[in-house]
């Protein structure tokens, strides 16, 4: 370890007063983390200090009691970004495969996840217009690997809902959703429940299992249709309409509750309530559920 010390006492020379602070209780750690990710890819033709330069800046805020970066990621994807042939290599060799695994899952056809797959490794490893490669990305909080596959399952998505027609299951679906805009009991509900509302609805997501979160996301924020969702999910396209469906009314189902539990309603008043939820649960959801 005796040449990271090194490396790492040089640069650590090399700062400022400034430097120096930001850095406050990384110092002990970080020819270990250097040593960590010389050790996990030799042979990158890349300078050590250079890598500790790029890695500094992204060390968590929290300090030395936060969790570390994964630091071997961090080292091949710095690697990538200035084009070193063997970083590119093994990128090639162990995460392309990831791009791979995802976009099958998402039961693309050969020629879709062909075209798909060589358009990411462009957009990841390519530097265009003067931009850096969009692996630079890549931050170190999770594994490299799950954040290739999420880069390619976001691309798939967007293909299938560019690429695959709606169809009336959905529509059924929207059905038990009426829109409001000429219900003069309904806007008089959110007038007067507004901030009720909002609260419960908050709370009744939480409460949802993060599998079922995900499901709405992908449906409401994302536009995924029910047979795309179901290729997705490797289910019938009616198991996951009644999915979905299932999982609208408990999230609808909760929102009551909570919301019967601290106001006053009669039941014409509770009917307006449940129409309210149902009508708004696209709109809430975005501002809720924001897109990966």
């Amino acid at each position: 370890m005796g040449t990271e010390q090194g490396v790492t006492a040089a640069f650590l020379a090399g700062l400022d007063a400034a430097g120096r602070s930001r850095l406050a209780g990384w110092e002990p750690r970080l020819a270990g983390l250097l040593e960590e990710a010389l050790r996990a890819w030799p042979g990158l033709a890349v300078a050590p200090e250079d890598f500790l330069r790029w890695l500094v800046a992204r060390l968590p805020a929290a300090g030395p009691d936060a969790e570390a970066p994964r630091v071997a990621d961090l080292y091949l994807v710095f690697a990538c970004t200035r084009g070193d042939t063997v970083a590119l290599r093994r990128f090639e060799q162990h995460y392309v495969p990831e791009l791979e695994a995802a976009l099958v899952r998402l039961r693309l056809s050969h020629t879709q996840r062909d075209e798909l797959r060589q358009e990411l490794r462009q957009k990841l490893l390519v530097s265009e217009d003067g931009a850096a490669p969009r692996i630079g990305l890549y931050g170190g909080r999770g594994a490299l690997r799950h954040w290739v596959r999420a880069v390619a399952t976001r691309e798939g998505l967007m293909l299938l809902r560019k690429s695959t027609p709606e169809v009336g299951v959905d529509e059924e679906l929207f059905d038990t959703f009426p829109a409001a805009a000429e219900d003069v009991e309904l806007q008089q509900a959110r007038r007067e429940y507004q901030a009720e509302f909002k609260r419960a609805f908050e709370e009744a997501l939480a409460s949802l299992e993060p599998g079922e979160r995900n499901l709405l996301r992908r449906h409401f924020i994302d536009g995924l249709s029910t047979p795309q969702l179901a290729a997705l999910h490797g289910l019938h396209r009616v198991s996951m309409f009644r999915r979905l469906r299932q999982t609208c009314e408990a999230l609808v189902e909760r929102t009551r509750k909570l919301l019967l539990e601290r106001l006053p309603v009669s039941e014409l008043e509770l009917a307006s309530l449940n129409r309210l939820i149902r009508s708004h649960l696209d709109i809430s959801l975005e501002r809720l559920l924001p897109p990966e």
